[in-house]
């Protein structure tokens, strides 16, 4: 019965669903681990791989930030003509690593929903600032010039979400982590980072407050204010002899190309599904609600995927709700 997939408020009304969320657990404890074997292996076998992957913060000079030898430069672990370009090198491409995993996890957390240039934005940044930090610590000339140059440059990018900004945040910080030769810092944040953001993701709390966005959804999520009807659905489906699994509730300009991407979407994923007649909203969008079998592969998560990356211009939102009912007369084919 479909109650057994809705959390229903003290109002008896229902307010979210909690979608099936995989975690991709054993390809982070990979990464990781084949992160952390690789930096210790440099570390034993590779001379000066210490200084460059854990070298200790020096705390000398803090009464005096402004006197030349406050915070004396540490000792370059490669020396030679091309020692400063292979500590770079080091430096910017242990900054990506642990960045690489932090994009994974965004666009993970966020499949249906992300921004592709905040993802290389995430990857690019930290050898953006590891390369800036390399040029101007240990000088307060610098430092200022760099502060000029960057009070003139104009960023204009909006996020979609507040917690966009903390990916941005993270890359920074482990372009500094890198540059400052504290890559072991860095992996540890990088590594708690991915794991709170999955635990968050995995068991989302305060799912069950009222008004709460949806979890399976597209698009303008702000139109998706109004609940399917489950009485009707439960009336469709008994009419239809469906083994229904959930309701896809549609907003569209047209209704009609609407209905023909639903098809070509849903012709795949779907082994039958039922649209329903459409009513008018006050801002004059289309509202249907689309009654769905799944194929017993299908994931509604690839079904809401392809109408936001190829029918986005003529769906303006969609959501999926789990609503299981199975007619008294048909066996459950699962």
């Amino acid at each position: 019965m479909f109650e057994q997939f809705i959390r229903r408020s003290g109002t008896g009304r229902g307010v979210r669903m909690r979608a099936r969320r995989h975690l991709p657990v054993a390809g982070l404890t990979l990464y990781y681990g084949a992160v952390i074997v690789i930096g210790l292996l440099l570390i034993e076998y590779v001379p000066g791989a210490r200084a460059a992957i854990a070298a200790p913060i020096e705390l000398s000079g803090m009464s005096d930030p402004f006197s030349p030898a406050a915070t004396p430069a540490p000792a370059n672990p490669w020396p030679g003509p091309f020692g400063r370009l292979a500590l770079t090198l080091f430096t910017v491409l242990g900054a990506v690593v642990l960045a690489l995993p932090v994009a994974g996890i965004y666009m993970h957390t966020r499949r249906l929903r992300y921004d592709p240039s905040l993802v290389q934005t995430m990857i690019v940044l930290p050898i953006v600032v590891a390369g800036v930090v390399l040029v101007v610590k240990n000088s307060l000339a610098l430092a200022f010039a760099l502060a000029g140059i960057v009070a003139g440059v104009r960023f204009r990018q909006k996020l979609n979400e507040p917690k966009d900004a903390v990916y941005v945040l993270l890359s920074l910080g482990l372009g500094l982590a890198a540059a400052v030769h504290a890559l072991d810092v860095a992996l540890a944040v990088s590594l708690a980072f991915n794991v709170v953001v999955l635990a968050l993701w995995r068991y989302d709390p305060g799912a069950g407050s009222a008004g709460s966005s949806p979890v399976l959804a597209m698009g303008d999520t702000d139109l998706l204010a109004e609940r399917p009807s489950f009485e009707r659905a439960r009336e469709t489906a008994t009419q239809e002899g469906m083994n229904t699994h959930g309701i896809l509730v549609v907003y569209a300009p047209d209704p009609d190309k609407a209905r023909r991407a639903l098809d070509v979407t849903l012709s795949g994923e779907a082994k039958q599904w039922k649209v329903s007649e459409s009513t008018v909203t006050e801002g004059g969008m289309h509202r249907f609600e689309v009654l769905l079998r799944l194929s017993g592969s299908a994931d509604p998560v690839d079904i809401l995927g392809e109408l936001e990356e190829r029918w986005a211009g003529q769906i303006a939102a969609a959501e999926y709700v789990p609503f299981r009912f199975r007619p008294d007369d048909e066996e459950d084919d699962d």
